[in-house]
């Protein structure tokens, strides 16, 4: 099939139903797939709470976890998923509240089960809603910091007062009063008159048959008891705007500027047809094609990244948000790229042919829709659920008006909003929940300026064979799998995967290798992107690494563009070394990315290096890759493109992590604490690691249980089975609005030693169930091609021999608990070394630098 061909997937659209009790019901059937997920949507949300209680509605989602009628906490859904290797998560938004879960296929019915009598039989005991009441200030510390956050509510200070979208939603200790006893009287009343069948909304995805999901939906959610559906209250009016042009200082991040337009959507249309102009326009807005918006800005130095998104939407009313980052901070730079972004709005009204965008956009939803799992899935056809219905792709003649409509208003200079962010220190700005600040200014106009704009081009991937001739001067070592036999197939097209780095042997520094590769690589990712393959690029000690997942056929494309542009970059690229800009995101993600570190130290950045420089670097590299599911011609065409190909052997061991306790300080400027505690394994063998994942695995809910819930040291709190560059081991990380980072290694010191107890307190029984319980969480990666090839390179990275996954299964089945107790005493006696990476000195004795 040619990639420009739209993928024909008869199980694309769900079978959507609604039961006797008003819960409204879509299933969706993926054969082959070895997973299966769930979706459920409330149909209240933050807005929808009383207003003298705010974060009512996110404090409502937190509680629901907390032990149900039929499931006590230790048995409920957060549990359940954790201990089979699936996915679980919640989110509140204005109008609706989701809870989504994705599960091995064979255990649907079970987390559905979870999951309906928690939302519906919740216990909401008073001693449980006060820890949790911590839990949820410590998000709120969190995301204080957050400019997403902030810059919302900063926008809601320009809507017209009474709006709620300006109000404090997500809660802290002051907001909840959950002592009070009004305050557990409107809880439980929310809780009645939201969380029953008729608010419900429920999307099945997995290969069950459509009758078999739909029969285990009446069965766990037939019986639910309705109170009809209830009407949510309309939204006050957004305009007229109280402010249109606002500055506000951020604690971290580069400056940006942020133009929203607050838009009341044509009456006569239905949602599905205002959804779909939404997202149409959203991809030509964000597009990285040549003399587009974004690409012009860019080229004129007025920005380096362009974000469209709807941060609100309700019956007749949305706030379409354009996020410019990377800009200069002023006033009069925001009003140029104002006056750009209206005068290219202006250009698209007219010049474009929307005949032929509805088409090239139907093809990218076809390919977008065939690349999502089932959580994916879910999560989109449930979006369809609230916009009435699943929509046929593309855009209809209905969607094209409200195209038209909406394009109309966005040019209509009383609907916008501009907000100039940066760290210039402000005045406080009086306003509830998170502290802003921020001045209001009087609008600036730009002076005139003549640009040329060129409307979107296709896609590059979905035309013919870009540079069948192409061969580059590197070595290549490449393998290639078939695509495990439970991947589902559509005609002829797979889903494939492909791992790759670039080794350089000059012991340098690779972050300026990095930043050439993410400039250079850009508009290929986003195009990749726009078509559902997921093209991630990373540095990782003497290698530039990247994975990409997606419709095999297409990957095929993207690599034969990547390649060329990853070993042989522009001299634009290589001229435009742009070194790292301060980090905006949560402290406990910024150390998950630099935790390689622990094994190297920190990135000790020189002076820039020159081109010729740069160019001597690439000459030398080597080329590693594997990949899954791809047919005999794309691996042929893609072997072609290299001088020599020897086949992908087996790494070196590494050497193993060296015993003692290291400490790197990532010296980051943030006001919470953070901490990653990084246990390499003691020995390479199967024994060992079955041992050390079977510990990770019952490790993992009582330290969250411990450190989160009893401890509430913080909202991020998690362990797990990890891999750093070549060494395997067992991850602990935890972010604090105030244990510092001593006290947080503490206390996992301390929940090392509890467990040491508990280990010894197991049956044999109970040992056998987790390791079977492992050993399938294991086969199950087999059977998707990302999951393989992941699996298929982190042996490749750690030097292991393709049969150590077979000895593995073998050394879980034989583990016996006292085998686990010395897996155990080795961890906590650190044989293997324990590596933190922390935005903190470590303590005064005992720990080294790391090395």
């Amino acid at each position: 099939m040619s990639a420009a061909e739209l993928p024909q997937d008869k199980a694309a659209q769900p079978d959507c139903r609604t039961l006797a009790n008003g819960l409204r019901v879509a299933m969706l059937n993926r054969p082959g797939v070895g997973k299966a997920a769930i979706s459920v949507r409330i149909a209240a949300g933050s807005h929808d709470e009383p207003e003298a209680y705010p974060g009512l509605a996110h404090f409502l989602e937190h509680l629901v976890f907390l032990g149900s009628a039929g499931f006590a906490v230790d048995q409920g859904l957060m549990a359940f998923v954790q201990g089979c290797g699936g996915q679980v998560n919640a989110s509140t938004q204005a109008r609706h509240t989701d809870y989504f879960c994705e599960v091995p296929a064979d255990r649907l019915g079970e987390a559905l089960a979870r999951l309906i009598d928690m939302l519906t039989k919740p216990l909401l005991a008073e001693d449980a809603q006060l820890r949790e009441r911590e839990v949820v200030h410590a998000e709120f510390l969190a995301r204080a910091r957050d400019a997403d956050t902030l810059v919302a509510m900063a926008l809601g200070q320009a809507l017209p007062a009474g709006h709620r979208f300006a109000a404090f939603q997500a809660g802290n200790r002051q907001t909840l009063a959950v002592e009070d006893a009004a305050f557990q009287q409107a809880l439980h009343g929310f809780h009645r008159r939201f969380y029953q069948a008729a608010q419900l909304s429920l999307v099945l995805v997995g290969p069950q048959s459509v009758e078999e999901l739909f029969g285990l939906a009446q069965r766990v959610a037939g019986e639910l008891p309705s109170q009809g559906r209830y009407t949510q209250a309309l939204a006050a009016p957004l305009l007229p705007l109280r402010r249109q042009q606002l500055r506000m200082s951020l604690p971290a991040g580069e400056p940006s500027v942020q133009l929203c337009f607050a838009l009341e959507l044509p009456g006569r249309l239905a949602g599905a047809e205002v959804e779909q102009a939404l997202d149409f326009l959203q991809l030509w807005i964000g597009s990285e094609s040549a003399g587009g918006l974004l690409a012009t800005l860019r080229e004129a130095g007025l920005c380096r990244a362009l974000q469209a998104r709807v941060p609100y939407r309700f019956a007749d009313q949305a706030l379409l948000l354009m996020s410019f980052s990377h800009v200069e901070e002023s006033a009069q730079n925001a009003a140029v790229i104002a006056a750009a972004v209206q005068d290219w709005l202006a250009f698209f009204t007219a010049r474009a042919d929307y005949a032929a965008l509805a088409e090239r956009y139907r093809a990218i939803q076809g390919w977008r829709l065939q690349s999502l799992g089932p959580l994916a899935l879910a999560g989109y056809w449930q979006d369809g659920l609230a916009g009435g219905g699943p929509s046929p792709l593309g855009l209809t003649d209905q969607g094209q008006a409200a195209v038209q409509a909406l394009l109309a208003q966005l040019q209509e200079p009383w609907r916008s909003i501009r907000l100039v962010t940066g760290c210039t220190e402000l005045a406080n700005w009086p306003t509830a929940g998170f502290a802003l600040r921020m001045v209001a200014e009087a609008a600036v106009s730009a002076p005139q300026r003549a640009w040329t704009w060129q409307l979107p081009a296709g896609n590059p991937l979905l035309n013919d064979d870009p540079a069948p001739g192409t061969v580059l001067g590197q070595r290549a070592r490449l393998r290639w799998l078939p695509a495990p036999t439970a991947v589902p197939v559509q005609q002829g097209d797979g889903l494939g995967a492909f791992h790759g780095r670039c080794c350089f042997a000059d012991g340098r520094p690779l972050s300026d290798l990095l930043r050439v590769a993410q400039a250079d690589l850009r508009e290929l990712q986003a195009a990749a992107a726009q078509l559902g393959v997921r093209l991630q690029l990373s540095e990782q000690g003497d290698s530039l690494e990247f994975s990409l997942q997606g419709p095999a056929n297409l990957l095929v494309g993207v690599l034969k563009r990547l390649w060329p542009r990853l070993l042989e970059p522009s001299v634009q690229a290589l001229q435009q070394v742009e070194r790292g800009a301060a980090a905006d995101d949560m402290p406990i993600r910024q150390l998950l990315r630099r935790l390689p570190e622990v094994f190297g130290g920190p990135v000790e950045e020189g002076p820039a290096p020159s081109v010729s420089q740069l160019r001597a670097r690439y000459r030398q590299a080597r080329v590693e890759g594997l990949g899954v599911g791809f047919s005999l011609a794309g691996q042929a065409a893609l072997e072609r493109m290299f001088v020599t190909l020897p086949t992908l052997a087996q790494s070196h061991a590494p050497a193993m992590s060296r015993a003692g306790r290291y400490w790197q300080d990532a010296a980051l400027d943030c006001g919470e604490s953070a901490l990653l505690l990084f246990c390499p394994l003691a020995e390479p063998d199967a024994a060992s690691e079955a041992g050390w994942r079977l510990l990770a695995h019952l490790y993992q809910g009582a330290f969250f249980q411990r450190l989160r819930s009893e401890l509430k040291l913080g909202y991020a709190v998690f362990c797990g089975f990890r891999q750093v560059r070549a060494q395997r081991g067992i991850l602990f990380a935890v972010q604090s609005p105030h244990a510092s980072a001593q006290d947080i290694l503490g206390h996992i010191e301390v929940f090392l030693q509890v467990q040491g107890q508990r280990l010894a307190s197991l049956s044999e029984v109970a040992v056998a169930a987790a390791a079977a319980e492992q050993g399938r969480q294991l086969r199950e990666q087999a059977s998707s091609a990302a999951d393989f090839a992941d699996q298929q390179w982190q042996l490749h990275l750690a030097g292991l021999p393709e049969a150590h996954a077979a000895a593995l299964q073998r050394a879980l089945a034989q583990c016996t608990r006292q085998e686990l107790l010395q897996q155990h005493h080795a961890l906590a006696q650190a044989q293997g070394g324990w590596r933190v990476l922390a935005n903190s000195r470590p303590p005064d004795s005992g720990w080294s630098a790391s090395s």
